[in-house]
């Protein structure tokens, strides 16, 4: 009959290059048959695409906030505005892109800059038609 004790640690070889806590491993540098695994190439990350349209929409906003004063310029810039921040929010919307709160603030800029605008010309118009009829015919 044999010597074996289940309790007792087997008894390993010395190898220097395992520290003695460590378990020896019984085949080191076991190769794995061609085919048996083979990693998948991972997909190239894409960055998100932040849209062109969204941010010229709330720049051109912004501006014609600032324009408001200048009624015809103001005009122009505030619905191109909306129009930039409109199309920049459906571009938004599309995988890959980001932006739209970029268009939602464009598109706010764009209505509040038109209001006044609108209020200031036909504040212009009606004192110009109020001075016209004032006059008579011959101003």
């Amino acid at each position: 009959m044999t010597d074996y004790n289940p309790y007792q640690p087997d008894q390993q070889p010395v190898n220097p290059a395992y520290p003695p806590s460590a378990p020896y491993p019984v085949q080191p540098y076991a190769a794995q048959p061609y085919g048996s695994y083979v990693q998948q190439p991972y997909a190239a990350y894409q960055p998100l695409t932040t849209s062109g349209m969204a941010v010229a929409g709330m720049v051109v906003g912004i501006v014609a906030l600032v324009l408001f004063w200048a009624p015809f310029i103001d005009l122009v810039l505030g619905f191109l505005a909306i129009g930039l921040s409109w199309a920049g929010m459906l571009q938004a919307d599309r995988p890959g892109y980001t932006g739209k709160g970029m268009g939602i603030a464009g598109l706010v800029c764009g209505i509040l800059a038109v209001i006044p605008a609108v209020i200031v010309m036909l504040f212009f118009f009606g004192l110009f038609a109020a001075a016209g009829t004032a006059c008579g015919i011959a101003c």
